[in-house]
């Protein structure tokens, strides 16, 4: 363990979290509904919807239309959609880079631990230059575990070699949080995904903290200044 740090290992989240790539999501989702009749979502919508897995998100984007009965069908032709916008919009989210070369840098273990699917998730992060300071990469397919199931933390523990109380989870959304708890990890959050500051500080009662950017993340958690 890190003689700075009560951590040894880091699991980051992705959208929201180290990256945006919510246009292309948005641009799949609009596509997809559109190709099965149904009114495409606004970009707005599916900002602050994001995060549960692209399943659970068509899903509450067609529950008030009442068409739940299409989510899987929908969700097949998205991820089939998907390699042809993956890079629209693109962007890292601001400090992650830096964030994740210092913690490398300081001898952690790091791993993207996200609800996106594997073979969008690792492309994504090669295109952002954030590969190569992650130990491992571990995202889903349509219907295997997720966030905040706890076979899918344990999972990410056991990739790499740590326990519970030396790693943190760092994500955006209650999911994150979830997802971190439910194994009885730490839990980070950073408002910079659909969810605000507030509604996270009250869903997550027990993280760490809420953080505006990972700049004041890395300084209050880590004693990193960016």
């Amino acid at each position: 363990m890190k003689a700075d740090s009560k951590y040894a290992a880091v699991l980051f989240d992705l959208d929201g979290t180290l990256i945006s790539n919510y246009v292309a999501i948005h641009k799949c989702l609009a596509e997809s509904f559109g190709e099965f009749g149904i009114p495409a979502p606004s970009y707005d919508s599916v900002f602050h919807t994001v995060g549960g897995s692209i399943l659970i998100t068509i899903r509450k984007l067609l529950k008030p239309l009442g068409a739940e009965e299409k989510a899987d069908a929908v969700a097949k032709r998205y991820l089939e959609l998907f390699p042809r916008h993956i890079f629209d919009g693109l962007s890292t989210m601001p400090y992650a880079g830096e964030l994740l070369a210092e913690l490398k840098r300081r001898g952690f273990k790091l791993a993207c631990f996200t609800n996106k699917q594997q073979d969008g998730a690792e492309p994504i992060l090669e295109r952002t230059k954030l590969l190569p300071y992650l130990d491992a990469v571990i995202g889903t397919t349509l219907h295997s575990p997720r966030k905040p199931e706890k076979a899918f933390t344990e999972s990410a523990l056991k990739i790499l070699g740590v326990s519970a109380a030396e790693t943190l989870g760092i994500g955006d959304s209650p999911y994150d949080y979830m997802a971190a708890r439910v194994c009885g990890l730490d839990s980070a959050l950073v408002a910079t995904g659909g969810d605000s500051s507030d509604f996270l500080k009250a869903e997550c009662p027990e993280s760490v903290g809420v953080f505006s950017d990972f700049r004041e993340l890395a300084e209050s958690v880590f004693g990193i200044a960016l």
